[in-house]
């Protein structure tokens, strides 16, 4: 297997391997995008001072079904796939809120929760960088092609801008271009937690164009997916 071929993979040889777990309900980061964040929960504060104070990164979690009753608490269950993030930017308020930007570098697994005093999750990490096989398992300029067009049926908006979109994506390696489409896409959690497992491109192409299909086939009312590029958050 090759590693991903991208100068836009940030090299993490420095990393601790250690970091500070912000859980969210109903959103995966995925790497190469990015996300602005409103952090207003004291632990979280916190944990954003410590960031800033650090290495600067975050692995952004996903909430599992049924963690409403323990989200005060650090044992809310978490999906073990994770993104490592980097916050970019930062902005710290008058009431001690703050409005970071998070861009997502590399996916994660994780591998074990440290026990620690401080008042939000902490834990270690397997970083998963995207795989090719030596022998494709597709043919990757017909794999971009597709998704491409697929995307472009699909997303609301984008087919008026087509050449616009094209430009805009037609240099970026295969993972980056699953990435990128994947986040932007209106989907179960459950399923853009499976794309973010797979970080074999040829296996995760496959997925999400079959994802993409589905929705051509059922016909997604205008209006109903999710924006390119996601929305402000509000967690």
């Amino acid at each position: 297997m090759m590693n991903e071929p991208s100068g836009l993979v940030e090299d993490l040889s420095e990393f601790s391997g250690v970091a500070p777990l912000f859980p969210l309900p109903d959103f995966v980061l995925f790497p190469q995008v990015t996300q602005p964040l409103h952090i207003f929960e004291p632990r979280y504060r916190t944990m954003i001072a410590d960031v800033l104070n650090g290495e600067r990164l975050i692995a952004i979690g996903t909430l599992k079904p049924n963690w409403d009753s323990l989200y005060v608490t650090k044992t809310a269950p978490v999906y073990p796939e994770v993104c490592l993030g980097r916050v970019m930017l930062e902005r710290e308020m008058d009431d001690g809120k703050y409005i970071i930007v998070i861009r997502g570098l590399c996916r994660a697994r994780i591998k074990a929760e440290r026990l620690t005093k401080t008042p939000y999750r902490q834990v270690e990490l397997d970083l998963k960088y995207d795989k090719y096989s030596e022998t494709p398992e597709i043919h990757r300029g017909n794999r971009r092609a597709e998704l491409l067009e697929t995307l472009i049926a699909t997303l609301p908006g984008a087919d008026g801008n087509r050449e616009t979109t094209e430009n805009a994506l037609k240099d970026l390696p295969l993972g980056v271009l699953s990435d990128l489409i994947s986040s932007s896409l209106k989907i179960p959690t459950e399923t853009m937690i499976s794309i973010l497992a797979e970080n074999n491109v040829d296996v995760r192409t496959d997925l999400l164009l079959e994802i993409l299909r589905e929705q051509q086939r059922e016909k997604q009312e205008p209006g109903s997916g999710r924006k390119f590029p996601p929305d402000f958050s509000a967690n």
